[in-house]
C-alpha cells in the first residue's frame, strides 16, 4: 500500500512539473515550434555569387520582390552580390549559415558541381536545402558571324583554337571543355570577368568559339552578330531548327543535356521542414504570379520551374553524371 501512495505520489509530481513548464514555455521544442510558425520576422538575404548585371543576379533581382509578396510576413528579400572564385564563396557562404530560413542563395548548379569535383570546398550541393529550381537555360557553342567556321567539325581541322571564357571555372568553360576532349581539339582560354566581355571578343574576332546559355546570347545570334553551331539538348531548338545538338554531331549522348544551366534557390542544410515549405509555396507562388511573368517577358527569360523534392533528385542525378568528366574539369581548374 506505500509503494502505491508513493507511485501515485511520483506519478502526481510529474504531471505537475509538465504542466509548469508547458505554461512558462520552458519547453524547447515549443519555442522552436512558435518560432517556425512566425516566419518570417526579418529580412531574408539573397546571396548572389556573381557581380551585378549578369543571368544569375537579373533573376535574384527580378524573382526577389515576388517572394517577399508571397511571403505570409511582408519582409524584404534582399539581395546581396557576392562574387569571386565562380560562385565558390557565396556557395561557402550560404552553407555555413544558420539554417533558419534567412539566408537563401541562387545557384549555378553546373559550374559548382565542376568545383566541388575538382577541388576541396566548403559547401556541399548534396546536402543544400533545396528550394526550387528556377530556370533551365541550355547550353550552345557561337562563333562570329564572320567566322569561316560552319560547324564544329571545321573546328576540329585548326591546329589550335582559342576559346573566349569567363573564367575557368565556369559552366560554360566546362561545357566547351569537354566538349573539345571528345573531339580532340588542342584549344587556350581567353579569360574575361564577364558575359559581354566574352562575347565581344568572339564577335571582334580576338577568339575563335565561345560557349554559354542561350538565354545570355540570343541577342547576339537574332543581331546577326553570333552563329550557333551547336545546342545542348535532347533535341533541337524550334527557332533554330538547323543547329544540330551533341549526339547528332558524333558526340556521346549524354553530352545532350550534362552541362546546362540549371539556376536553383538553396538554403543551408538542415533547414526545418516548416520553414522550408513556407519559402517553397513563396517561390512557387512567384513563379506563378503573373506580374512576374510579365518582367520575365520584358528580359526575355523563360521559367523551368521544379519544387524542392525534383529539384533535390535532379541535383543527385547531376552530380553523378559529372563523374563521366572528373578527369577533364580536375585538369582544366588545375590551370586556373
Amino acid at each position: 500500500m506505500r509503494k502505491t501512495k508513493l507511485q501515485l505520489f511520483l506519478l502526481a509530481s510529474s504531471l505537475l512539473l509538465v504542466f509548469v513548464m508547458a505554461g512558462c514555455g520552458a519547453s524547447p521544442a515549443s519555442k522552436d515550434a512558435s518560432a517556425s510558425s512566425n516566419f518570417p520576422t526579418k529580412n531574408i538575404e539573397f546571396v548572389v555569387g556573381y557581380a551585378p548585371g549578369g543571368g544569375y543576379s537579373d533573376w535574384a533581382q527580378a524573382i526577389a520582390p515576388f517572394i517577399k509578396k508571397h511571403l505570409p510576413n511582408q519582409v524584404n528579400v534582399i539581395v546581396r552580390h557576392m562574387e569571386g572564385a565562380g560562385s565558390a564563396i557565396a556557395a561557402n557562404y550560404v552553407q555555413k549559415a544558420k539554417p533558419d530560413g534567412y539566408t537563401i542563395g541562387i545557384y549555378n548548379l553546373g559550374g559548382l558541381a565542376g568545383t566541388q569535383l575538382a577541388r576541396e570546398v566548403q559547401f556541399d550541393l548534396s546536402t543544400v536545402t533545396w528550394l526550387a529550381r528556377l530556370s533551365l537555360d541550355p547550353a550552345i557553342a557561337t562563333v562570329s558571324s564572320k567566322s569561316p567556321y560552319q560547324t564544329m567539325e571545321d573546328l576540329a581541322s585548326k591546329d589550335h583554337v582559342i576559346m573566349s571564357t569567363k573564367g575557368l571555372a565556369a559552366n560554360a568553360t566546362l561545357t566547351g571543355a569537354a566538349t573539345f576532349a571528345e573531339m580532340g581539339v588542342k584549344w587556350t582560354p581567353l579569360n574575361h570577368d564577364g558575359t559581354s566581355e566574352s562575347l565581344l571578343a568572339v564577335i571582334r574576332g580576338d577568339a575563335d568559339i565561345t560557349w554559354g546559355s542561350i538565354d545570355s546570347q540570343k541577342q547576339y545570334i537574332d543581331s546577326g552578330d553570333m552563329r550557333m553551331l551547336m545546342y545542348y539538348n535532347s533535341e533541337r531548338h524550334p527557332d533554330y531548327p538547323d543547329v544540330p545538338i551533341p549526339s547528332e554531331a558524333g558526340l556521346p549522348e549524354e553530352m545532350n543535356e550534362a552541362f546546362n544551366t540549371h539556376r536553383l534557390i538553396g538554403a543551408p542544410p538542415e533547414l526545418p521542414d516548416d520553414i522550408r515549405a513556407i519559402l517553397e509555396e513563396a517561390i512557387k507562388k512567384a513563379i506563378d504570379d503573373p506580374e512576374f511573368h510579365e518582367v520575365l517577358e520584358k528580359m526575355e527569360f523563360t521559367t523551368s520551374y521544379l519544387n524542392s523534392a525534383d529539384t533535390t533528385e535532379m541535383v543527385e542525378t547531376a552530380l553523378q553524371g559529372y563523374q563521366n568528366y572528373k578527369d577533364v574539369v580536375t585538369e582544366l581548374l588545375a590551370k586556373e
